[in-house]
């Protein structure tokens, strides 16, 4: 299924239309020779659809793709947690420059009193999934001597959090709540891997943190929180943390032989709500996210930010640490509040956007890019066969359409 504006919309928006026929030509050809099971693409300038695509199929041997095919986008989650945040400090009930141990007391020692929340947003912070990940695992080889693996069974991990708890004087309880309390606690005592705010390094349980504080701050699930203030006003009728039961068949599936399948595929990311990594959406509703940000926090009418955070959000907030070297590449260190911002970057989203552009991706083939100089949202999802080093072919989808830009 695959949907491209006419000749006249065209020159009234500036857009060659070869290009986006190049465009359709080109993700028929890497799904149908299997670089890329399946995948959908959404394109918007100045708020106009210009392009749109689904292709492949949504199972192996299964039904083509749909348009409105739902996808885990891992860690695009993230642009979302920012954004309730934001919501919460034009509300007057958090102030991004809180300090972290402000909400979780337990954060604290070793110059943690000095992190505060826009750091975690921009992943400043001083803490490393890395560092806090061994910390737990060190705690609980010194404390019990038991080497927990992730080919550890449940009974097993259930057993070392029932030891833990004892030692950490914790309330006795069971089940999944009582391990992650543990992990949380374990995290948060954790040292620092950098100073605050000296280098850049991003770090997913920062989010997993954020998100909880979001609960935290409103009483509420983040799930009924963000439909509430976010996903119903702007019409993103299909974009959840824990899915709907009666739209998982809607949900696009992997082969088990592709990368991250057994995550992805599995009942738990359906239903799991942290604030990292576990939305799940279309790609029709990540372009309204897209353009609400475009068009400075008011989409249709509806408010959902004021024009100052909007701007705040996607601005550059690490100007001044060292380069970052992801994927055995120098990337610089920019990112915003949730965003990750191009600033001169060099990396695998092509060269033709603009230096203002922002964007996020998701393990497993998951972006959505905005770019304010060219008026263009847009959102894809191209399943990935293998774990690469960076977003294959998301480069080359990008320099086709900023191609078609007059």
């Amino acid at each position: 299924m695959v949907s491209i504006i006419t000749e006249t919309e065209a020159k009234t928006l500036g857009v060659n239309i070869k290009r986006l026929e190049r465009l359709d030509a080109f993700l028929r050809e890497v799904t149908e020779n299997g670089t890329h099971p399946s995948g959908v693409v959404r394109v918007l300038r100045y708020g106009k659809e210009i392009f749109s695509g689904a292709y492949g199929v949504a199972a192996p041997g299964g039904r083509p793709t749909a348009m409105d095919a739902i996808f885990p986008v891992a860690s695009v989650t993230k642009v979302v947690t920012a954004t309730l945040l934001a919501i919460l400090q034009e509300d007057g009930v958090v102030d991004f420059c809180d300090r972290l141990n402000k909400y979780y007391p337990e954060f604290k020692g070793d110059k943690k009193d000095a992190v505060e929340l826009w750091q975690l947003l921009c992943h400043s912070s001083g803490m490393s999934d890395e560092a806090m990940s061994k910390y737990g695992g060190d705690f609980m080889r010194d404390n019990f001597g038991l080497d927990l693996s992730e080919n550890s069974s449940r009974e097993e991990i259930n057993a070392a959090a029932q030891k833990a708890r004892n030692f950490l004087k914790l309330p006795k309880a069971e089940g999944p709540a009582a391990v992650a309390e543990v992990e949380e606690i374990l995290k948060l005592r954790a040292p620092l891997a950098s100073d605050p705010h000296t280098a850049f390094e991003y770090c997913s349980t920062a989010y997993v943190l954020l998100g909880k504080l979001v609960e935290r701050l409103t009483g509420e699930d983040i799930d009924s929180f963000a439909k509430r203030r976010l996903f119903d006003p702007l019409g993103m009728r299909d974009t959840h943390f824990s899915l709907p039961r009666e739209k998982w068949p809607r949900v696009v599936k992997r082969d088990p032989s592709l990368c991250f399948a057994e995550w992805l595929n599995s009942d738990f990311v359906l239903s799991d709500t942290n604030g990292a990594g576990s939305l799940k959406t279309t790609m029709y509703d990540l372009t309204r996210l897209g353009q609400l940000y475009l068009d400075e926090g008011t989409l249709d009418g509806i408010e959902i930010l004021s024009p100052a955070t909007a701007r705040l959000m996607a601005s550059n907030h690490n100007a001044k640490l060292p380069d970052s070297f992801w994927f055995g590449r120098i990337l610089g260190s920019a990112w915003g509040l949730g965003w990750h911002v191009r600033c001169g970057k060099r990396d695998d989203l092509g060269l033709l956007r603009s230096d203002r552009t922002f964007d996020h991706g998701g393990a497993g083939g998951a972006r959505l890019v905005i770019d304010p100089d060219a008026g263009l949202v847009f959102a894809l999802y191209l399943v990935d066969r293998e774990q690469f080093d960076a977003y294959p072919n998301h480069g080359r989808v990008a320099n086709i359409i900023y191609s078609a830009l007059k």
